[in-house]
């Protein structure tokens, strides 16, 4: 399949030890709860951030990720949106919000606090999605400075909705106008880094272009690899540094009854030292 030409490959130089975290938007955890189990298995990460879990609390499978090794923070809802971070060290300092919808949690897993995130789609330019997406951006920027106050070292990861740049859609002129790189969404998810002084750790390992993480399921993007980033991994520079390598597991999204997204992976040394 031509996708796997745009595989990025994992670093096979020797490390010591390393964090590895996944973010995956799944579609559906029952629908992918076995896909998770085997990406757990297969990877053998520290901390997973799933977003559109699209279930409450009391319906997803925790006991099928307990017996795999992992605990789950979930902040779901029925039907739509949701979020859960899986870890092996059971996460604390757990925070939802921004509002009453299912689209952020945060907690400390060794000693770093992770992010989760998953940013409306925003419809049409113009439209009240838009302008909530907008909005809700915008308190997004609140609540990481809440999340500073519980930790130097921050991770934001999920699904952003947003095309950074032209480098990360396979047809850019295709996309102009939509709600996916709009100037004004593209400013605030900037506005944001800059201001946290996050690093795309995925540009920085795999700099494309060629390199996506969304196929989209009615025209059968996947086969064309017709696709476009918008799953992202942010750091703050001092976790930047340390960072290994980053990829997307573009294999999982040609699975059998795949999400329409695949996982985005990064490692990141625990010795402090800068990666080379």
């Amino acid at each position: 399949m031509q996708a796997k030409a745009y595989l990025s490959r994992q670093s096979r130089q020797g490390m010591s030890s390393v964090i590895k975290c996944i973010t995956w938007n799944v579609n559906g955890i029952r629908t992918r709860r076995d896909r998770v189990s085997a990406l757990l298995e297969a990877h053998q990460p520290d901390v997973v951030c799933l977003q559109e879990v699209k279930c409450t609390q009391e319906k997803y499978p925790l006991d099928s990720f307990l017996r795999s090794g992992y605990e789950s923070a979930v902040f779901g809802q029925p039907a739509y949106n949701g979020v859960a971070i899986l870890s092996r060290q059971r996460a604390t300092d757990v925070a939802t919000g921004l509002d009453d919808q299912a689209r952020a949690i945060a907690g400390t897993v060794h000693g770093i606090r992770w992010v989760n995130v998953y940013v409306p789609n925003g419809g049409t330019v113009g439209s009240p999605k838009y302008a909530y997406k907008l909005g809700w951006l915008e308190q997004l920027e609140v609540f990481l400075m809440t999340q500073l106050a519980l930790g130097d070292d921050l991770v934001v990861m999920g699904d952003f909705n947003v095309i950074v740049d032209n480098l990360d859609t396979a047809h850019p002129a295709a996309w102009e106008g939509s709600v996916l790189c709009d100037p004004e969404t593209r400013m605030l998810l900037s506005r944001i880094m800059k201001r946290f002084g996050l690093v795309d750790v995925l540009r920085k390992h795999a700099p494309g272009p060629g390199v996506y993480t969304w196929w989209d399921y009615r025209t059968r993007a996947f086969g064309r690899n017709d696709g476009v980033r918008i799953d992202h991994i942010l750091m703050t520079p001092g976790l930047a540094a340390r960072s290994v390598n980053a990829w997307v597991d573009v294999d999982e999204r040609g699975c059998d009854r795949p999400s329409d997204h695949a996982p985005v992976l990064a490692r990141l040394l625990t010795n402090g030292h800068p990666a080379t």
